[in-house]
């Protein structure tokens, strides 16, 4: 093992001085931890390392307990992060949006979670307290598909911010997910849920066993073992999802590429068959896969199957095992592991084939006038018999594109805690790993290998194949691995905290620790991939990087009265690439009296730029949305021009620089009587130098001729048309790099209350309210103006969604004997939805409010038997209507609702202890 690094130690010398100068003038001790253990319990809180008599904080933490995930029956970490009303889906990103919409998102399998509306970049997410690898294709987040919720005893969730304690990069707080410890005996349950719509079935079960006592054997080892399987739900499931033309909202997500296909000639795109009045009523349409729209009356739109996933089958699997060996009363070595895999089908539709999809240059599929196919008498109606026509196609025979992503994940820690010399220790290496897999299984081609059969003339883009045909045309198809990820995480850290100073309200304690932390990152694209030769796919980049970090900390927790207590924390990272940098963090708690609290607290962050976005490739994708060319489309109405999604190159940024953060809070909580407790936090962050790029959305919007706007530099053009000169050329790119996009101001209001009723002769209520009040979300624009975010949806970056103005989680739960059932809603107000385009004089609706209301029963009347069922979604309530167009999913928001409908579940779990 090298030498700690100079640097790091000047930061321990500095927490040794803080030390020095905390010892009383006589050299007066305070008694070793095993006197205090005597007469109090003292527990770690997420957010400190020094332990504590268990009660609230002067930072606001959440907890969140084994029999609450029980009760409300959280299968998903996932599903246990969305009901905290911190969290936003402006900030979270779930399996449903994997379906991405063009900017990279396809076929990620990944589910993020945050706090305050800021990105999953902003929230650590921890396990036991300890970090894991960072998601390998996702940018800058760790996947809660890979938390094992079933072997989770509690979550402890810090709203606040920066931590000085697990990183400076904490920005919007920190959830920890708190594994089972000394488990004893063996119980294995099962589930069944079943919506009461088609599709979207989920199965699970779960075994857990161990044995050992710590306290009289000296050793306890005990291991879960959990699989889940769901069934997906297409869009042609969910009425309010199943159209992709809804013309009274101006929602159009057909698309030009169909089956028959259609033909470009100078005047637009007609129907073969030639009568340009005929609109639908020309035969050569096949309803309901194509069809014509009110805009569009010559053409055969797709409209597609409906066979679009809005939830992708899943299939997961979670092993965690766990070891700890008492070896005295004063240490305990511990190895904990845990492994996850995830698999994932998403299906997207069958492939378009056309000069609007192929490469750029190319000139897609040109129909020969040798072909038996060519429709002379139509092309002769505008002049152009004789010469090859552009076709827009749909390769519906080649069958549905689908791609099977597989994410595995593994962690070992391996450590000892105790005590030594007075001090309380906790030292271990984790060694966390992350690879993702993803396999295009059916419906994708190679560009270079189907083009010239389609130029060739033999296939029929008008109607049905010959099945040799269709053989030839399966040459192209591709079925195999062509992308995959790893990312890893290797951290050795080390703290110790200890009474230091015996003062008149109580002793002072110390914490002191260091970290030395190195993350890789590797993702490969085989070459048909990176080359853009896979149709309607994302060209993507291979990179590889890594980022070394040393950290040194150090905590202070001083009694300045006996009902005034204050935490300084400080804490120093060095990176490898960025140098240092030093975050402060100070809370206080101030209890005049025994039944109301006051706390308060303030600090810096830091958050470097991620491995992926300094050095990931260039790759070339489609926008997100369709647009128009500002400039070209009014006067040359081609599809060229018009409603398309432009090329659009993502990439990396070796300039970035870090996001710096100031942040503070203040709240009260209130305990009038012995059974109510009310609380109240306000939440303040202020970020600069924030990392994003500018949406397509953005970028047309504040670019509205096409050529002097704000944001017009990042639109490139190709070379003028000589049938439109006095026109810029046409749209060959725009530019979706990573920067620095100036500052973010968010503050929120969160408030909690708990109320258990007294005891009846008919069992005991208690009723808990989770709820956050969102006052602003400002996000600087490219003018130096700022945009409030809260009740409205934007496209902002990568961070399409909303924040809503108020977002709750209710819960009202009976217990009687062996009985307990508990209602559950989950509230957010209603947000105006995806505004227009600029300069279309229409202004943005209203998404209505979405609420849920869930029921669930446990009974453990039997012995060592516990039954349990209930009903998600009571009143069967459909997602409110969007006309959001940043994911495949049509007519409403996959960030902001549930498409399952009304699911029943039943389940039974057999205990032996």
């Amino acid at each position: 093992m090298k030498c700690v690094p100079a640097r790091v130690q000047f930061a321990l010398g500095t927490a040794g001085a803080v030390a020095w100068l905390a010892m009383p003038a006589l050299g007066q001790e305070i008694a070793d931890d095993r006197d205090a253990a005597e007469r109090h319990i003292r527990v770690f809180v997420t957010g400190s390392n020094i332990p504590a008599v268990e009660r609230e904080t002067g930072l606001p933490v959440q907890v969140i307990t084994r029999d609450e995930i029980e009760r409300a029956n959280f299968q998903t970490a996932a599903e246990l992060i969305n009901s905290i009303s911190a969290t936003t889906s402006y900030s979270a990103f779930n399996v449903a949006q994997g379906l991405g919409g063009g900017g990279g998102g396809d076929g990620l399998g990944f589910a993020g979670g945050a706090l305050r509306g800021l990105g999953f970049q902003f929230t650590v997410v921890l396990v036991n307290g300890r970090r894991i690898a960072h998601h390998p294709l996702a940018p800058r987040g760790e996947d809660l598909n890979s938390i094992p919720l079933a072997a989770v005893d509690r979550v402890e969730v810090l709203k606040d911010g920066a931590s000085a304690i697990y990183g400076s990069d904490a920005i919007g707080g920190v959830i920890n997910f708190i594994l089972r410890k000394d488990y004893r005996g063996f119980d294995v349950s099962a589930q069944y849920a079943s919506p009461e719509h088609v599709g979207g079935y989920e199965k699970r079960i779960t075994a857990s066993g161990g044995f050992g006592d710590l306290a009289s054997q000296k050793f306890n080892v005990h291991a879960t073992v959990d699989y889940e399987k769901s069934g997906g739900i297409e869009a042609r499931d969910r009425p309010f999802a199943a159209r992709s033309y809804i013309p009274d909202y101006d929602i159009d997500r057909t698309s030009l590429e169909s089956s028959p296909a259609n033909v470009g000639t100078p005047l637009g795109q007609r129907n073969p068959s030639g009568d340009p009045g005929n609109g639908y009523r020309n035969p050569s349409c096949a309803p309901p896969q194509s069809s014509f729209t009110a805009s569009n009356p010559y053409e055969c739109r797709w409209f597609g199957d409906g066979s679009v996933a809005l939830v992708p089958p899943t299939e997961r699997l979670h092993v965690v095992a766990s070891l700890a060996w008492q070896l005295d009363p004063q240490h305990q070595l511990f190895v904990d592991a845990t492994w996850a895999r995830n698999r994932f089908t998403y299906t997207p539709g069958p492939t378009a084939v056309s000069n609007l999809t192929t490469s750029p240059g190319s000139d897609g599929f040109l129909l020969p006038p040798a072909s038996p196919f060519y429709p002379h008498a139509f092309a002769r109606t505008f002049g152009v018999d004789g010469t090859p026509l552009a076709l827009y196609w749909r390769a519906v025979e080649l069958g549905q594109r689908t791609i099977e992503p597989t994410a595995e994940q593994w962690s070992a820690v391996a450590g000892m805690q105790g005590l030594a010399m007075g001090w309380r220790y906790d030292a271990a290496f984790n060694y966390s790993r992350a690879q993702i897999e993803t396999r295009y299984a059916n419906g994708f081609v190679r560009e270079s290998v189907l083009l010239p059969i389609l130029n060739s003339g033999v296939v029929n883009p008008f109607g049905a194949n010959t099945e040799d045909v269709v053989n030839a045309m399966s040459v192209a198809k591709i079925d195999g691995v062509l992308s995959s990820g790893r990312s890893s995480i290797a951290v050795l850290d080390f703290h110790a905290s200890k009474d230091v100073l015996a003062l008149p309200a109580g002793p002072m304690a110390l914490a002191a620790g260091i970290q030395v932390l190195r993350e890789k990152l590797e993702q490969t694209a085989e070459p048909v991939l990176a080359s853009g030769d896979v149709l309607n796919t994302n060209s993507a980049a291979s990179l590889s990087g890594s980022q070394n970090v040393e950290a040194a900390f150090a905590e202070v927790a001083v009694p300045l009265l006996e009902s005034l207590d204050a935490n300084v924390a400080v804490r120093y990272d060095h990176y490898d690439d960025f140098g240092s940098t030093t975050n402060p963090k100070i809370s206080v708690r101030w209890q005049p009296v025994s039944r109301l609290l006051l706390r308060a607290s303030a600090g810096t962050g830091f958050l470097a730029p991620s491995i992926q976005g300094l050095f990931r490739g260039s790759a070339l994708l489609l926008t997100p949305e369709a647009h128009d060319d500002p400039a070209r489309c009014p006067h040359t109405g081609s599809v060229q021009d018009c409603n398309r999604r432009f090329p659009a190159l993502f990439g990396g940024n070796p300039a970035l620089q870090p996001v710096v953060s100031r942040q503070w809070s203040a709240g009260a909580v209130l305990a009038p009587t012995r059974t109510l407790s009310l609380g109240i936090d306000y939440v303040s962050i202020l970020l600069d130098d924030r990392i994003n790029f500018i949406s397509s959305v953005q970028v047309f919007d504040q670019c509205p001729d096409g050529i002097t706007g704000r944001t017009c530099q990042l639109i490139h053009r190709g070379s003028i048309d000589p049938a439109n000169p006095a026109l810029p050329g046409p749209i060959t790119q725009v530019d979706q790099f990573l920067t620095n996009l100036g500052k973010a101001k968010v503050s929120a209001i969160d408030v909690n209350a708990q109320y258990m009723a007294p005891t009846q002769r008919f069992g005991r209520f208690a009723v808990a309210l989770d709820g956050t009040y969102n006052v602003q979300h400002l996000e600087q624009q490219a003018d130096g103006s700022y945009v409030d975010l809260v009740g409205k949806y934007s496209t902002s970056g990568g961070n399409p969604g909303v924040v809503p103005r108020w977002r709750h989680y209710l819960t009202l739960t009976w217990a009687y004997g062996s009985w307990t059932a508990t209602l559950s809603e989950s509230y957010q107000t209603g947000t105006y939805d995806q505004a227009p385009p600029a300069g279309s004089g229409r202004t943005s609706r209203r998404i209505a409010a979405y609420d849920v209301w869930n029921v669930s029963a446990i009974y453990a009347g039997f012995a060592r038997w516990t039954l349990s069922a209930g009903i998600r979604n009571l009143l069967d309530r459909d997602p409110p209507f969007s006309v959001q167009d940043q994911s495949l999913q049509v007519g409403y928001d996959p960030s902001y609702a549930d498409p399952h409908g009304r699911l029943y579940w039943a389940g039974a779990r057999y205990s032996f202890r």
